[in-house]
């Protein structure tokens, strides 16, 4: 478990299931002017922090989705982490929701780049049928959901969406 070599493994398992192929664009590309990146990247990111069993990573994709935007975050790591969102089963509606939760905490600025950024993964430009931020995925990807809110789960009897029936509310 404490060997370097099965820990980048790990983390590179874990990098290749949230988000292929904008996360292999961004270790290669940043390989050669910052050699150790990868192996902290996949070291401590992927295979310590995100490869951790406790949360499901929808939960783990929101959690991410709101600190990004309250901070702020670079344009690479916003969209990766939309891009990862929507492959860890969550689908448009509930990334934009997601966003917009953090309008009081990080301001509107941030929200809005992080909603653009959205816009960018899901909806290609008008007159192509593509996304320009998309390559075809590998084809041991896990399935992914339609960006749309079609797939979102409805309100349920608590009226939150996808919220199980019984879950314990107390705010």
């Amino acid at each position: 478990m404490n060997d370097p070599a099965d820990r980048i493994a790990r983390g590179r398992a874990m990098m290749h299931l949230l988000s292929p192929r904008l996360g292999g664009d961004m270790t290669d590309g940043l390989r050669e002017v910052a050699p150790d990146f990868e192996e902290l990247l996949l070291g401590f990111a992927f295979a310590d922090v995100w490869a951790r069993a406790v949360l499901p990573l929808r939960e783990r994709a929101l959690v991410r989705l709101g600190a990004l935007t309250a901070l702020g975050a670079p344009a690479t790591a916003t969209r990766a982490n939309i891009d990862s969102a929507l492959r860890a089963g969550l689908c448009r509606e509930e990334v934009s929701e997601a966003i917009l939760q953090t309008l009081p905490y990080a301001g509107f600025p941030h929200a809005i780049t992080a909603l653009e950024i959205l816009r960018e993964l899901v909806e290609p430009p008008s007159g192509r049928t593509d996304s320009p931020t998309r390559r075809a995925e590998p084809e041991d990807a896990p399935p992914k959901r339609r960006p749309d809110h079609r797939d979102c789960p409805g309100p349920d009897a608590t009226g939150s969406p996808g919220a199980p029936p019984s879950a314990p509310w107390s705010y």
